[in-house]
């Protein structure tokens, strides 16, 4: 079999042969040392993808104050369901829990206790709806720091990895699954550091976006 996939120690070519896929390992026979190899496994569709013909909800853009930048941004059908979800569920309860307290004038704080986690939900709810409607996803690479946010208008939250041409990127399983499929997310990992995003992002479009940002960091 053709050596394909680079060892992580040496640099030697590792063989189809020395993957156990199933279980996740390579063997290099050059240095004897094994590995995972969903880390050295070539993004999954990545010699298709090309960067002038981003998928539908993808697009490439160049800012001088984030580099070179992806911007993931597409309506997610799952707002059909979750908007009259979230309205009877948390319209239901907080109004048996809260409204009617300032209706009566007269504080529950056991019964308010009790709604918390109704609360608490329905803040979670109605946070995924308004990013599932209006948000966006921008992966950006500037002076060696890459950097993934999830952006809804001006809030939202960001997280960094300073990183070089060492980076690694890959597919990696996520921790959920959706109607009984495992989910995957894009992995960055740089001496020692990972940076993980994208799990509800289409596979489709995480594949263009993980090779996207294989070559932007390759490029510095």
């Amino acid at each position: 079999m053709n050596a394909n996939y680079p060892c992580q120690s040496c640099g030697a070519g590792i063989s189809l042969a020395d993957v156990n896929v199933a279980n996740n390992i390579a063997l290099c026979r050059a240095c004897g040392k094994t590995m995972p190899f969903s880390e050295i496994a070539p993004i999954p569709g990545s010699e298709h993808v090309d960067l002038a013909k981003p998928p539908k909800g993808v697009r490439i853009e160049e800012s001088p104050i984030y580099g070179r930048s992806i911007i993931y941004r597409k309506i997610s059908p799952v707002v059909i369901f979750l908007i009259p979800f979230t309205a009877a569920w948390s319209g239901f309860s907080m109004y048996g829990i809260y409204v009617r307290q300032f209706q009566t004038g007269k504080f529950d704080p056991v019964q308010s206790l009790f709604g918390l986690p109704f609360l608490i939900g329905t803040v979670f709810l109605v946070s995924f709806i308004l990013f599932c409607l209006f948000g966006r996803w921008r992966i950006g690479y500037s002076g060696g720091v890459l950097s993934a946010a999830m952006e809804v208008g001006p809030l939202g939250w960001t997280r960094r990895l300073v990183c070089d041409k060492s980076a690694r990127v890959s597919i990696r399983p996520a921790k959920w699954q959706k109607n009984d499929v495992p989910q995957h997310l894009i992995q960055v990992e740089c001496q020692g550091n990972t940076l993980k995003f994208g799990s509800t992002i289409p596979d489709d479009a995480k594949a263009f976006i993980a090779e996207a940002v294989r070559r932007t960091i390759a490029e510095g």
